[in-house]
Order: structure tokens, then sequence, then C-alpha cells
């Protein structure tokens, strides 16, 4: 092992650079013992299996000695803000910066002394601090844990009555001393140079104001708790962990926490970086409980609330869902010439209903974006109070939807002529889980009694057959890679108290959908293989015809609404909607690669899976314009995303801009009419905030410049990126502890693996499917040969470390 790779490791186990696991025994600047607690534990996540026996002792001392330095270095930097607090300030400059320091020094002794107490058994309660501690420390932790008691822990160390004795100074230092600590355990496992790092929390806040550091010294929100996982300060954190004798590391900050019960065991580190709110403040929470008590509606007081109680509504979705924002109807239209056509509507839960722009629920989805669905639990977009009750379509009552109807043309393309957008009142018949409907669907009960279901479904593969045909990629990639879906649960005979479940499966956008053992049977070409799922088919197509189909209407309406004349003059309405495109591959530059492509597809080299792992090469980004463009990936000529407001912030400016439209629309037809615009409709609901609706004159010449200036479908976008780093980050922490479990009961376990192609030849780093987990994963060949596409292997673990994404794969040739 060279020199510099030794001091890397080194420096990485004490949190410098990319991170490697530990163990107190193993590595510790002072700690006065082991926190392993069993020796079980201590292998689990010690570095010595993986670093130590590689190191001699001169690259130890001379890592060490590094090491050294730069600790001792963070443990004598400053970090107390300097600001104006009162007339007593020192002139003197030396003073001043005496002070500071004594400050600091103050305030990380009694961080110290509060996290002696606790280890030594002492309990406090934060409500027996003074009234000023506590306006001090209030809501300085929140989302700075994953649950709620781990941020009464931290709270609770200040209920120590020696506390309400120290300057209020003191306890602001001790607060930002504990922050930091946790700033500093949650880069436990981060690996990447600090370019990188800083590009991973740059969605967080890239100001460097030092009167908003001052600011956050006294008044703290979600905003401060951004900017302080943006700065990533671990200086005073250093300084404590120096104090406390425990070791100067990322990982003995989480050792740390866990011990004082702030943390657990398998505290989401990835959600915590993040910077997405992990719970709800209290005016949402009782906006979310009132919100079933607003009344106000301007689609009904508009009458453009279409009651549509008549038809027969599905929800179909998995058995857990419970944010349920989209139903199914089929409603049959008799032809003047006596014919019948099918109709499919199809009914999107209205969020905006209940969470109008600019209140306060709109305001806590703003600050979200998205809901997040991790293997622990989710962190919805909106409070569950509302979003799983009147926000859903529930089963048997009455909901508020934003509904579309459309009929297809024989080949499965859509029929602009028939497309209806309108808000509406909807009555849920029935609440199906995907099980449920493909039962029925086999039993032949969705042909006879519940026909509607049969007709979903052919509608279904009619879209599926006309996207293919339109160069879509479930036909370019027909057989997807099936990927692991990681989830939890409380299990008291579990290990760690939680139990792991995995599903494999292929996006539910697919266009075969095949389990993982079908591929490890030969006898099955599973181009052949059926979906595994008809109802996921059905949704899946549902969804997407609903966005190609809101794209077409938007171009027939540009026609329609160019210009409406009446005896008010002209009238220009407009509907700006968020298109999502994918440009074509460019295939005429790539001809040799595609060549390849097509040849791993017909002589369906690793049964198909080798195709779909190259083709991807080809596919580029998504992106989010107001011109509407194709999406190749979906075979669209247009396409937009708004069926699921309740877990997407984007998809609920979608909603605001349609319902918007339509609400200056009706607002025209009646002064056309010489009718009043009904009391309560505010100029807001019409897209024109600050206008009076009683400037009639204005109020029909409104240009696209007056209107929906306060939707900016490009808002907050990267924390789309951030939420799906989020999520995958943690559902790979999940699996590879799955994968430790079955290693730690069977160390001979063996997986089935199959070789999808070479990342770099020159490190012999290849992509290998591993089929019993749903895993693709990079592996490092040993020897000079090089592994053919498809090659068939047999894998034994050979070390996994779950915290630090840490998994490697001996090959039983």
């Amino acid at each position: 092992m060279s020199s510099s790779y030794a001091v890397l490791a080194l420096l990485s186990l004490a949190g410098f650079g990319a991170q490697h696991p530990t163990c107190a025994e193993a590595f510790s600047v002072g700690a006065p013992q082991s926190i392993c607690k069993s020796p079980t534990e201590c292998r689990r996540y010690s570095a010595r299996t993986l670093v130590l026996p590689l190191l001699d002792n001169r690259h130890t001392q001379s890592a060490l000695s590094i090491l050294s330095a730069k600790s001792q270095q963070l443990v004598d930097e400053r970090w107390y803000p300097q600001s104006v607090r009162d007339d007593d300030r020192p002139d003197d400059d030396n003073d001043e910066n005496d002070r500071i320091a004594q400050l600091e020094a103050d305030s990380v002794e009694l961080a110290a002394t509060l996290i002696r107490n606790r280890l030594e058994g002492q309990t406090h309660d934060r409500n027996l601090a003074s009234k000023t501690v506590q306006s001090a420390v209030r809501g300085r932790f929140i989302d700075l844990a994953c649950s709620l008691q781990g941020e009464q822990a931290l709270e609770n160390l200040f209920g120590n009555p020696t506390v309400n004795d120290f300057d209020l100074d003191v306890v602001r230092g001790t607060v930002m001393t504990l922050q930091s600590l946790i700033i500093m355990a949650t880069q436990t496992g981060v690996k990447g140079d600090p370019m990188q790092l800083q590009r991973m929390v740059s969605h967080l806040d890239a100001r460097a104001d030092p009167t908003i550091l001052e600011r956050d010294l006294y008044t703290w929100d979600r905003d401060s708790v951004r900017r302080l996982k943006y700065r990533l300060n671990r200086i005073p954190a250093v300084q404590l962990l120096a104090a406390l004798q425990w070791k100067r590391s990322n990982q003995g900050a989480f050792d740390l926490l866990v011990q004082l019960g702030a943390w657990d065991f398998h505290e989401d580190l990835a959600l915590i970086r993040s910077g997405f709110p992990l719970r709800f403040h209290e005016a949402e929470m009782e906006a979310a409980a009132r919100a079933a008590e607003v009344q106000r509606d301007p689609d009904s007081l508009l009458g453009i609330r279409r009651d549509l109680r008549d038809l027969k509504v599905y929800t179909i979705d998995g058995e857990s869902t419970t944010e349920i924002d989209d139903g199914l109807s089929i409603e049959i239209i008799r032809q003047p010439d006596g014919t019948e056509r099918q109709a499919i509507w199809i009914h999107i839960a209205d969020a905006d209903r209940w969470a109008p722009r600019n209140s306060t629920l709109f305001h806590a989805a703003r600050t979200r974006y998205t809901s997040l669905y991790l293997p622990r639990g989710s962190c919805p977009m909106f409070p569950p109070q509302v979003s799983d009750n009147v926000m859903s379509l529930i089963a048997g009552q009455d909901a508020c939807a934003l509904s579309l109807r459309v009929m297809l043309n024989e080949d499965g393309s859509i029929d602009a002529s028939t497309l209806i957008v309108t808000p509406s009142l909807i009555h849920v018949d029935y609440r199906l889980t995907y099980n449920d409907v493909d039962e029925m669907l086999a039993e032949g009960i969705g042909y006879r009694e519940e026909w509607e279901l049969g007709a979903l479904l052919g509608i279904a593969n009619a879209r599926r057959d006309c996207r293919i045909r339109n160069g879509s990629s479930e036909g370019w990639i027909p057989n997807p890679i099936p990927y692991a879906t990681i989830s939890t649960k409380n299990d008291v005979g579990a290990t760690d108290g939680v139990a792991i479940e995995l599903e494999i499966q292929v996006s539910h956008n697919a266009g075969k959908n095949y389990s993982a053992e079908d591929a490890l049977d030969e006898s099955k070409s599973p181009i052949n293989v059926l979906p595994v799922s008809a109802a996921y088919l059905m949704v899946t197509e549902a969804m997407i015809l609903a966005g190609e189909s809101l794209g077409r209407w938007q171009s027939r309406l540009e026609e329609e609404e160019k210009s409406i004349n009446g005896s008010h003059g002209a009238f220009q309405n407009y509907l700006r909607l968020p298109f999502r495109t994918q440009p074509k591959p460019d295939w005429a530059s790539r001809a040799r690669e595609k060549k390849i492509t097509m040849d791993l597809l017909e002589y369906n080299i690793g049964n198909g899976l080798c195709h779909a792992w190259y083709a991807r090469r080809f596919l580029q980004s998504v992106r989010v314009t107001e011109t509407r463009l194709p999406h190749f990936g979906l075979g669209l000529d247009s396409y937009i995303q708004w069926t699921s407001p309740i877990r997407r912030f984007s998809d609920l400016q979608a909603h605001s801009a349609v319902k918007r439209f339509l609400r200056r629309k009706r607002v025209h037809q009646l002064l056309h009419q010489g009718s009043p615009i009904p009391e309560g409709i505010q100029s807001s609901d019409l897209g024109w905030p600050g206008g009076a609706l009683e400037d009639k004159e204005n109020l029909i010449n409104l240009s696209r410049d007056d209107v929906d200036q306060d939707i900016n479908f490009l808002e907050s976008v990267g924390l789309m990126g951030a939420a799906k780093v989020v999520q995958r980050q943690s559902q790979q922490f999940w699996l590879f502890e799955h994968i430790r479990r079955l290693h730690e009961v069977d160390p001979d376990i063996k997986f089935n693996a199959v070789v999808l192609g070479c990342i770099d030849p020159e490190k012999r780093q290849f992509a290998i499917y591993v089929h019993e987990l749903g895993l693709e994963h990079r592996y490092t060949a040993p020897g000079q040969g090089r592994l053919n596409q498809g090659t068939e292997m047999i894998l034994k673990v050979d070390s996994v470390s779950p915290r630090y994404g840490l998994l490697s794969f001996v090959w039983q040739v």
C-alpha cells in the first residue's frame, strides 16, 4: 500500500475526505473506551479488516502526524459570530478577540459538561430550564434528527439547572456547538472531494453574508437549518470532541449522538444532509387541521366545477398508499349516427382546492417540493391530516378533482376534438390495489361485473402499442433491468428491531414487466414474458395519456382562445404549461454504438439485460420548458407532468395554471353576458395578483405578461435532484444492510450475477447485475483477462459496510 493511500485512509477514518469504517477501539483520539456494544458490532463496522492490515508502521505514523496537525488546526480556529450586540462591546480589538475566545471556550465546556452528565445517567427535562434558556434552545435542533424524540433529547440536555447560571451568549454558543457536532456526524460515510461535497449541498444556500449568520444567532427557522447544513462548519464539534477526549472523527460524532439518544443506530444521514424538512411546524399542522373546514372554492363560485358523481370511479394503488391522487372512469358516448365510443376520464386530486396559492399549506409544499419515499417511511409534501384525507380520492366519499376526458382513435392516438378538462366533483366507488385488479381481470370479473376494468386495460394496451410505434423507450428497450425496492418495519424479533423487506420489480413505465427470477430461467426469453401486472400497465398508461392529452388540449386552445371578440372587446387568454422534453438520440454520429446496441438485443445477450444497460447511454436528460417539444423516451409529441399534485410541487403549479385559465375564461363569459363576477372571487384566483376586478377594461385586456407571473415552473427544480439522491442513498443503505445480515447469518451465501458491460477497461471495472438482490453494481475483476458481456457469475460477499456504502464481491470461478 502506498504512503499516499495510507495517509488518505487514515484521514478518511478521522473524517477528512473520503470515508471508511472505523470503531472507537481501532481508532480514537483520547477515547476512554470502545463504544461498540459487542464484538459482532465491532466486526461489522471496524476498519481493521479493510484498511489497517495494509499499513506498515512508517506509513501509519506519517498519516497520524498529518491527522494530528489538521485536528489541532481546527481546535484552534474561531467560530463564534462577531456581531454588535450592545454598547458595552470593548473598543480594543484584542480585548474583543479575547472575549470571543473565552465565549467559545465556555460554550464548548458547557456542552461537554451537559454531555458528560447525560452519559453518566443524569436525565433532565427542558421545561426545567428558565424561560430565557428555553427560548434560546427551542426549535434549534429541528430537522437535525430523524425523530421528534431525537430533537427533544438534545433540548433536554439544557434542562440541567446549572445552565440557568450561564450568560445567554454561552447558551447560544453551546447550541451552536451541538449543532456543529450533528453536522460533523452527518458526513459519516460521505465519499468525494471537497468540491463534490459542496455541490451536494448547493441547493441549500449559496450566500456568504455575515449578517445572515449573525441573524441566525438570534432568529432560527428552516432557512437557518439549511444554511447550517450548507456551511458544514465542524470547528466547534472538533473542539467539543477534544474536550470530551472523544475520537475527533465523523464516526466519533455519530457514535456520540447515538449514545445521547439523539439518533438511532440506523439514522438516515442522507435525509438529514439533504435539507428537506423532516416534520411540519405548528402553523402548518394547524392549517392542515382547518383545511376541511374551508368553504371557499373559486371554481364552485364561478360555476365551473362539474358534477361527475354519476361516473363510476376506481382508484388503483399499492396497499400501503395513503396519498390517493388519481382515479379512472369509463364513459360510453353515443354518437349522432347511433354508434358508441368509449371515453376515459382521468381524475386527479384537486390539491389546489385545499392549498390555494400563498396559503400556509401551499408554502409548506413549496418548501418541500416533493414527497420523499424512503425505506423507513415517507416525508410527505403536505401534512398527512390533509394529504391523506380531504385531498385524497377516498372510496365512498365525494372528492374535488381536476378531471380530463379523452377518446382515442383506432390506432391509439388522441382524438383532440374530444378533450375536456374541468374542475370536478366526483364520488369514488372503489379503492383497489394492483393485486385486486390483476385478480379481477384473471378471474374474468374485470370483463363482466366490472367490465370497465377490462375496457381500461384495452385502452392501456392500445396506448402502449401507439407509443412504441412512435419510438418510445419501451419498444427500444423492451427488457428493462429490474431493481430492488427496500422497505422496513418495526419488528422486535429482528436485528436492531428493524425488519427489512426486498421486492424486485422493473419500472412501472417499462415495456415488459418481468421478475429477476425469470431472468435466471434460460428457458424463458424475457421478450416473450407477459407483463406481471396488467394493473400497473393500466395506471401507467393512463397517467402518460393524461400528460399528453393536456399538452394536446393546450394546442387546441391556442387556436380557439387567440381572440374571442365580444361587446367588451378582444380578450386574450393564455395557458402556460411545463412541458417535459427529451431529445432524440444522435444516431448519426454514433452508428457503431447503435449497432452494438442492436446486436445485444438481437442475440439476447444476458437475457436482454446487457442491451438495456448499454442502451442507456443514448438517453439524454429530460428538461422542463414552456415550449411544446417532443419527449423521445415516451414517444410523444408533448408531455406534461400533472398527475401527482399531492406529491410533486411542479404538478401543483400546473394545476394552478390550468384552473386559473379556466376561471379567466369563465369571467370573460360573464362579462360578455353582462353578468357580475361572483362575490368572493379574488384577482389572485385569476392569476392577476393585485389586480382590481372592478377595472373591467384592464381585466378584459390582460396580456401574457399580466397573468400567472407568480408561477415559475423551474422553481426549486434542484430539490428534485436532491430528492433523488436522498432516496437512492437511503435505498442503498438498507439494501447493503440486508446483504450484511444475510452474510452474517451465512458467510458462504452465494448470489447469481451477469456481466452487463465494461465501465473502465484500464481499471478492469465492470457493471454487473445481481439477480437475487436486484442490484446493479460496479465490480473490479482480478487478473488480466476481460469479462465478456453476458458472462454468468456466482459471487460471494467479500465485505460490506452499509454506513460507508462499501460492498465488494468475490467471483467463485
